[in-house]
């Protein structure tokens, strides 16, 4: 498989070499990033069959979703618009020995700083889940897990600087097989430790397999990329020169993502706060509902948000403000024809969804339950979280990284306070605290939608207003036929076996999409001529006997 700078041009015009060439790295993107979350929903029926919903489980995701994967995250939303866009800079300017010398000093501030807080991790783990989870259950469970999983934190973040520096090049297909990798590792790790009777099943201590596998995948992530990396090194620079000029003016756009990064760590922490303070189970709730909630978000959205950044910094950098207008309105349309049907499906098959996925072994119809509280909210926020990574995009490369991050950080405060009167005043939890964010996600995405009108092209609100009723129509008569079909066998779904659910689901959703592309074409939205139109092509050059030019 080949990475998108290694695609040779044709006869094909710029623009549509261009398009040819997002297209196949967010494709490849998507592959690796679908079989990272199947891998990753592998991992949760696992710890959901052995170990339920309960309080060694809530200690699990405060460890690993709390900690390790919330630092590795937040330190790549940290360096990719600001590290990411200057290293590019120099390297298009021919200039890749600065650009390495840059490199240098980033990676190995990154290095310090970051392995000191894991240091500091794995010394007083017991007394930072005390501090910041006195209600935890479970907390010497959750502070061993912590410090066997910590040094991940390091070796996830490192992966991170390889990942951006291999974008910079264009290449997608290392960074998306290593987090595959790491997802892997993850489930294997947990299955192969228990299923040899190293850890058991049966026991809160058998999640130290899980720990486990955590420190492993996030050394996998890592590993995978290194050749890839190495090979494309100009030279090595270790320093910590933070008088260098690249380096400064980094920093310089530090401080707004700063602020949305604090104020997103703020609601993430909260919400886990707020799910221990509610009683055991909740934090895992949450867990397992928003997981399902994220599977589709994590794939086709991602890769977009990751392959559409380098070219429309292009466009910006050309003041091409109408076809910032347009890759935006192109954009947004094909996540609404995708997700806003899937939406109502969720809210209207949550139940059966969450049955078929996890209720066996330890995980009752009582859990499933619960999740469902979580899915559903989690569900309706769905077409927002689908273009937020994007949009956020287009001001980055727009050299303003202080909108998005002061508007996220205003509508944290909003989720925060909704989650907390949901729990301490209304004493609603797994609902109020799913809900809060969809809503501030869903505020946050509008608001950016509409400041950012006045900075780019045109754009035909009269079509863009058609464009939603028509799919709000032909949403509607989708579901009518899902329910249609759920309705003769839903009462089968309570207690009923995954082939059972699988059945069910299997024949909503044939029926489901059959009757969407069916009413979206009826009703002339254009998305549904764009598909049939490039499959049409695809099979005429491979069975026609001909290239899809003529």
């Amino acid at each position: 498989m080949s990475d998108l700078s290694e695609v040779p041009r044709d006869s094909e015009t710029g623009e549509e070499s261009t398009g040819a060439k997002m297209t196949l790295a967010a494709l490849i993107i998507s592959a690796f990033g679908l079989l990272g979350k199947v891998l990753g929903y592998g991992k949760e029926i696992l710890i959901a069959a052995w170990w339920g919903r309960g309080a060694a489980v809530d200690a699990f995701v405060i460890v690993y979703k709390g900690f390790v994967i919330e630092a590795y995250a937040k330190v790549e939303k940290l360096l990719r618009p600001t590290y990411l866009p200057i290293f590019v800079a120099h390297r298009t300017e021919g200039d890749e020995d600065r650009a390495w010398r840059f490199f240098g000093v980033i990676f190995s501030l990154v290095f310090v700083v970051v392995g000191a807080l894991t240091v500091a991790a794995i010394i007083w783990a017991p007394q930072i889940i005390r501090a910041l989870f006195p209600s935890l259950e479970m907390p010497a469970l959750a502070a061993g897990m912590l410090r066997v999983a910590a040094a991940a934190i390091l070796l996830l973040v490192l992966s991170v600087m390889a990942e951006l520096t291999l974008h910079s090049h264009k290449q997608f297909t290392i960074p998306a097989m290593a987090d595959a990798a790491r997802q892997f590792v993850l489930f294997a790790t947990i299955g192969g430790l228990v299923g040899v009777g190293v850890y058991p099943s049966t026991e809160p201590g058998g999640l130290y397999a899980a720990a486990i596998g955590v420190l492993l995948g996030g050394a996998a992530r890592f590993v995978v990329q290194l050749p890839a990396l190495l090979r494309r090194m100009k030279g090595l620079f270790p320093s910590l020169d933070l008088s260098n000029p690249d380096a400064r003016r980094m920093f310089a756009l530090i401080p707004p993502v700063i602020v949305g990064l604090v104020f997103s760590l703020a609601r993430n922490y909260f919400d886990k706060r707020f799910g221990t303070d509610a009683g055991e189970g909740v934090v895992s709730a949450l867990n397992y509902g928003r997981m399902l909630a994220d599977l589709p978000t994590l794939v086709l959205p991602l890769a977009v948000s990751l392959v559409v950044y380098p070219y429309v910094s292009e466009w910006a950098s050309r003041q091409d403000k109408q076809r910032l207008a347009d890759s935006l309105v192109a954009m947004t349309r094909g996540m609404a024809f995708i997700f806003v049907p899937l939406t109502a499906a969720v809210i209207v098959l949550a139940q059966p969804i969450v049955a078929t996925a996890f209720e066996r072994g330890e995980f009752t119809s009582r859990d499933t339950v619960a999740v469902t509280r979580a899915l559903v909210p989690y569900s309706a926020g769905l077409p927002f979280f689908a273009v937020e990574a994007s949009i956020n995009k287009w001001y980055f490369a727009l050299s303003d990284t202080a909108t998005p991050n002061y508007v996220g950080a205003s509508m944290a405060v909003l989720h925060i306070l909704i989650a907390g009167a949901g729990v301490y005043v209304f004493n609603r939890s797994i609902g109020i605290i799913a809900a809060a964010l969809s809503i501030s996600k869903a505020l946050k995405v509008i608001i950016l939608y509409g400041m950012l009108r006045r900075r780019i092209g045109e754009i035909d609100g009269v079509a863009v207003l058609s464009f939603i009723g028509r799919l709000l129509v032909a949403t509607g008569i989708m579901i009518a036929a899902v329910l249609a079909v759920a309705a003769p066998v839903s009462s089968l779904m309570i207690g009923a076996g995954t082939a059972q659910g699988l059945i069910l689901l299997a024949s909503c959703g044939v029926a489901g999409v059959a009757v969407y592309l069916a009413a979206a074409a009826a009703l002339r939205i254009e998305e549904v001529g764009m598909v049939v139109g490039y499959v049409r092509e695809k099979l005429a050059g491979r069975f026609g006997g001909r290239s899809s030019d003529g």
